[in-house]
């Protein structure tokens, strides 16, 4: 099965990996550290936040049961002055002694109802307010009779009242009942404190495992940061040996097919030297042996026909005409000039015929005399400007050319400008003609230039360096 581009599906699917695809690829090493860590944390979040619901639930429990305390406190301390009140009206009759009575009565209601609300829910601690609340009645009922008796004039009856010593009884059990609530209060603080450390202390392990998680899940982070980091470093220090191989083996290639490219030239321009001296000698010699016969013919023809006579006429033209392109042929070959007269006199000798025929206006300028000049070097200068002139004619619409051939102390100098159309960068890099020249010249350890814009003309700049033994 394939996809759209005509890839195999497994292959197309393995370019669009999603997050999924990512985690089944993890090893475990990895994710099940962070899964570990992850499920402690949040048990150790659980852990903590029942600790702080019970650390909350304590605190309300230990509010209400030191307000009950306060509340059972307070109703002994109003019972107590109560009693108080009235022993002093009973001995004294003063009215002014029913003032702390008239305020206790409301008060001791209203606590009371604080108290059954607080004790509402803990049947243990009600059974002791009711018990409370049966002897808080009592002693209020004692209280308003010996008053009422007194207030009514009946003064021994209210003493006899509180000569029975009921009301102190009463009282008596009002404060062991109520010092009997307070202590199981206090047995209920205790408690309820000691469950608060205990799950103030819980909290505070989940706090540190907490803590201990997180620096673990760091500690995770960075030896999988620096794992990966190490990965990498790795993997750059592979992907730079395998480019550095790449290299070696890609600089290999270019020098095995430069020494090819080099061969090839060298054995190109042998055969071509070999071709022109073949065609120069043996079908020089033919064609030479062919006109002379014609001569000898066209000298014995005065008594021959005269349609006899325009035709040898016509084959004295034809062998001519053949002679002259065996000698361009072979000038195209081998030039004749540049093995007898040298490199410039045979670039000068070129640019101007070859302009001429095209009809381009042309400018040499070439030093009076020149050492000898390697004939391998020799033949690449030369092709160099064979090759710029042809292109020249055939691509650039120039009207002037010039060419300059100059030996300086670094060597030799050739070049070639023009006045026509130019090249884009694209072009000169891509054109096989011009790679062609930049190879014989860099064979030649020689540095190979061209200065080129659309609309601006061409310059081409060759150096070539003196070869061994040679001078400027």
């Amino acid at each position: 099965m394939s996809d759209e581009h005509g890839l195999p599906w497994r292959q197309y699917r393995s370019v669009h990996l999603d997050f999924w695809d990512g985690l089944r690829l993890m090893p475990g090493s990895i994710w099940l550290p962070i899964v570990a860590t992850s499920l402690l944390g949040v048990g150790v979040y659980v852990v903590n936040e029942w600790s702080v619901s019970r650390i909350r639930i304590a605190a309300e429990s230990v509010n209400r049961t030191l307000g009950m305390q306060n509340e059972v406190i307070a109703m002994r301390s109003q019972l107590v002055d109560l009693e108080s009140a009235q022993r002093g009206y009973l001995l004294t009759t003063n009215s002014r002694y029913l003032a702390p009575y008239r305020s206790v009565l409301p008060d001791l209601q209203v606590i009371s109802a604080r108290i059954r609300t607080l004790a509402a829910n803990d049947p243990e601690v009600l059974e002791h307010v009711t018990k409370l609340e049966e002897l808080r009645s009592l002693k209020i009922a004692e209280v308003t009779a010996s008053i009422s008796l007194t207030q009514r004039g009946d003064r021994a009856n209210a003493m006899a009242i509180l000569r029975t010593g009921e009301g102190r009884k009463v009282m008596d059990q009002f404060r062991a009942g109520a010092e009997a609530l307070i202590q199981l209060l206090d047995k209920r603080l205790a408690s309820l404190r000691d469950e608060q450390a205990k799950s103030l202390v819980l909290s505070r392990y989940a706090f540190a495992a907490l803590a201990l998680l997180t620096l673990a899940l760091i500690v995770l982070v960075v030896r999988l940061f620096v794992s990966d980091t190490l990965r990498r470093e790795e993997q750059r220090f592979e992907e730079e040996h395998e480019r550095r191989r790449l290299e070696v083996i890609i600089e290999d290639r270019t020098r095995e097919l430069s020494r090819l490219s080099t061969h090839l030239q060298s054995a190109s321009e042998q055969e071509k030297a070999d071709l022109a001296r073949d065609l120069h000698d043996e079908l020089g010699g033919l064609l030479t042996a062919a006109n002379m016969d014609l001569a000898w013919l066209q000298g014995r023809s005065v008594t021959m026909e005269q349609e006899v006579r325009d035709k040898l006429g016509e084959l004295v033209r034809t062998v001519t005409e053949a002679m002259n392109v065996k000698r361009r042929v072979v000038e195209n070959l081998r030039p004749a000039l540049l093995d007898h007269f040298g490199l410039p006199t045979a670039l000068e000798a070129y640019f101007d015929e070859t302009c001429k025929r095209a009809g381009i206006e042309c400018r040499t300028t070439i030093p009076d005399e020149t050492g000898p000049i390697p004939q391998s070097l020799a033949i690449a200068l030369f092709r160099v400007g064979q090759e710029s002139l042809t292109n020249i004619i055939r691509h650039a619409r120039a009207r002037h050319v010039e060419m300059t051939f100059e030996v300086g102390a670094a060597g030799y100098h050739l070049s070639v400008s023009d006045d026509g159309i130019g090249m884009d960068a694209e072009k000169v890099r891509s054109s096989h003609g011009l790679a062609g020249m930049r190879h014989r010249v860099v064979s030649l350890n020689g540095t190979f230039e061209i200065q080129s814009a659309p609309g601006t003309g061409t310059r081409l700049d060759v150096l070539v360096p003196f070869a061994d033994g040679a001078a400027a």
